[in-house]
């Protein structure tokens, strides 16, 4: 094959690619978003409320309510079948002023955006809570 040939088919492939990549990227944002990142919504009367996403699933929106109950165990308000997740993982409290996560000495700990909490830990809107494999988005504050 000619050296100018290849060149020329080169270049075409490239632009084919980059037409691709620009179609992929307007597709992309054109689409809601139902991960973790996505928006978050209040439930209804603007209570406060926590976005729990569990891998392979669709968002769940739970109304927040105090000693709210995380875990692995059939008595928790929000259970999550994952061997990572201890039976009771963490509670929320809720008083007047603030929202509050606090961890129950579960075995792998729970992280909020990130950082492993000690204690009771107030919670603000948009914090990303981890808790074995899911993520709880808190979605609005009181």
């Amino acid at each position: 094959m000619e050296p100018l040939a290849v060149r020329w088919i080169s270049l075409l492939f490239v632009i084919a690619l980059a037409a691709l990549a620009g179609w992929a990227f307007a597709d992309a944002a054109r689409r809601p978003r139902s991960d973790a990142s996505g928006p978050v919504q209040e439930t209804a009367a603007g209570q406060p409320a926590l976005a729990v996403h569990r891998p392979g699933l669709p968002a769940e929106l739970v109304r927040i309510e105090d000693g709210l109950l995380v875990g692995r165990g059939p008595g928790c308000h929000i259970v999550f079948d994952d061997a990572t997740v201890s039976k009771e993982h963490a509670r929320v409290h809720v008083d007047e002023r603030s929202i509050m996560l606090e961890d129950l000495h579960s075995t792998n700990g729970t992280l909020v955006n990130g950082k492993a909490i000690v204690g009771p830990t107030v919670i603000r809107h948009g914090d990303r809570i981890a808790i074995g494999r899911n993520v709880i988005v808190f979605a609005s504050e009181t």
